[in-house]
């Protein structure tokens, strides 16, 4: 069956124009858990500096299905080409035989891999339980044990690991025998490749073909540095924001990709690939998501919005060091309910606004340097930039953030800045950013040609030869002051703090 015959529903998207659905789709996208996704920003404070940018989860979740299924599409015509022209076993030449069902999970692994996520982004991640407070909240169900298992002990739960308990109860809730017809075990592990054993196979008529199509479907959704994920949020953010920073050619992208195989262990893989001559527009894709990192995301408003909550986050879970008690008020847990359907009350209830104005401020209690945060945030009184500075390195693709260093610089700032200041009139900020984060996990692979004109394919972590040149690690490091202040009142204070960071570049 031709899977466009299944696409009866449609919605209009300024992105990418008219976005097509099944109705299996339509039915998720109108679940109370998907719907609850129109209250939660993209970018949770960018609209208080560019305030067209009020777009949401919601319509990125579209976006990213849409992209997923366009990418999945381009595989199979860009398949059949190299079929034609080249004879090589390394391409993967059955990817018409990818059965409905397949393409199905996909596309809702594409729509539903954000429905996780809380208010305000990653600020609430502060507010998630561990896994002990997860297990004791919905209860130790062996239907649940396999997402259980993806936490370990002392760490806390990720909007991920929510977002997989959110996709049981949202295909349950649509059709009760819905595992008949959709293996809810193959979603969750395109989103969390490390759920079970991360195998989708594609079982051919001679026994001796049997493929793995997972690498190539959970590289299509998340993998550095390409992905339909990254490749939605750059649109829509630059459109929505004004800003064109975020712009880059998808198409020519979308023409480069193929379907290829690799002999792993019981089976043959199939990755994703990108041809050596797509290099250029790759690079063009990177760069334009390390500039909107630099002007949207890293904006001084938009940074001191999100610092402010953070601290603010800070002084509640610093409070209640009893942090079962914390959870249990915020979340209102009953343990003789139903707590996976309170956990999703609790999500739907709050919004991004019904976070910040009622949840958080009844944990406010006798914390007054914390509501003087939240009610600066809500009126819009953002603190002001005391210091300010960047460290742009290039480096390998495999390089990573240096850690130690941030954290050593972060003590030292505090240090100096309590010398002057009581620790309730600054905040440090430090972001950092990596061009080719994660890269060491991608199964994504970069098709060669040499002067023969024969192909091979090299995993893209490898390929440092020809990616180096595009790596940027970055490093934002700033120091806000709760008061406006005259330009030479803290001069002194600014230049120990340069001098902390001219220490620190040499490390770097």
């Amino acid at each position: 069956m031709n899977f466009d015959s299944l696409l009866i529903e449609k919605v209009l998207d300024p992105i990418h124009g008219t976005i097509r659905m099944t109705d299996f789709e339509r039915k998720v996208i109108n679940h109370r858990l998907f719907q609850r996704l129109r209250s939660i920003k993209q970018n949770t404070f960018l609209y208080k500096v560019f305030p067209s940018a009020m777009h949401s989860r919601f319509e990125h979740s579209l976006g990213v299905m849409h992209i997923a299924y366009k990418m999945y599409k381009n595989l199979v015509l860009n398949a059949y080409r190299y079929k034609n022209k080249y004879s090589n076993d390394l391409f993967f030449k059955h990817i018409t035989k990818i059965p409905p069902e397949n393409i199905q999970e996909l596309r809702l692994a594409a729509l539903l891999h954000d429905v996780g996520h809380g208010p305000m982004s990653h600020q609430f991640d502060k507010f998630l339980m561990n896994k002990k407070q997860l297990i004791n909240y919905i209860g130790d169900d062996d239907k649940y044990k396999d997402i259980y298992d993806l936490i370990n002990d002392e760490d806390p739960v990720e909007h991920e690991h929510i977002s997989l308990l959110f996709i049981k109860k949202i295909i349950a809730d649509i059709d009760p025998n819905s595992e008949e017809k959709i293996n809810i075990d193959n979603i969750l592990s395109i989103i969390k490749p490390k759920y079970k054993n991360s195998t989708i196979l594609l079982e051919l008529e001679n026994k001796n073909e049997n493929y793995n199509i997972h690498p190539l479907f959970s590289s299509l959704i998340s993998s550095s540095p390409i992905d339909s994920d990254r490749m939605d949020y750059l649109l829509r953010d630059s459109y929505f924001s004004g800003a064109k920073c975020g712009i880059y050619s998808i198409e020519r992208l979308l023409m480069s990709v193929l379907p290829v195989v690799i002999n792993k262990d019981k089976y043959k893989n199939v990755c994703l690939a990108f041809t050596e001559s797509s290099l250029d527009s790759i690079s063009e894709f990177v760069f334009s998501r390390m500039n909107l990192f630099s002007q949207l995301y890293f904006h001084k408003t938009n940074r001191s919005f999100s610092a402010m909550l953070s601290k603010a986050c800070d002084l509640i879970v610093d409070k209640d060091k009893d942090k079962d008690k914390l959870i249990n008020n915020l979340y209102d847990i009953d343990k003789d309910k139903d707590n996976l359907q309170r956990l999703e009350d609790f999500y739907v209830k709050n919004s991004d606004e019904h976070f910040i104005n009622t949840s958080v401020r009844k944990l406010l209690d006798d914390i007054p340097a914390a509501e003087n945060l939240i009610n600066c945030i809500i009126e819009r009184e953002p603190w002001h930039k005391l210091y300010a500075a960047k460290i742009y390195n290039p480096g390998a693709i495999n390089d990573v953030i240096n850690k130690e260093v941030i954290d050593s610089i972060s003590v030292k700032l505090k240090n100096t800045l309590n010398l002057t200041f009581k620790a309730d009139e600054y905040i440090i900020d430090i972001m950092t950013n990596n061009a080719f984060k994660d890269i060491d996990k991608s199964e994504i692979q970069l098709l060669l040609k040499d002067y023969k004109g024969d192909h091979d394919v090299k995993p893209i972590s490898e390929c440092q030869n020809k990616l180096n040149i595009y790596q940027s690690l970055r490093y934002i490091i700033r120091v806000f002051y709760k008061d406006n202040f005259k330009k030479d009142e803290f001069t002194e204070v600014q230049k120990a703090l340069e001098k902390i960071i001219e220490q620190a570049r040499k490390k770097l």
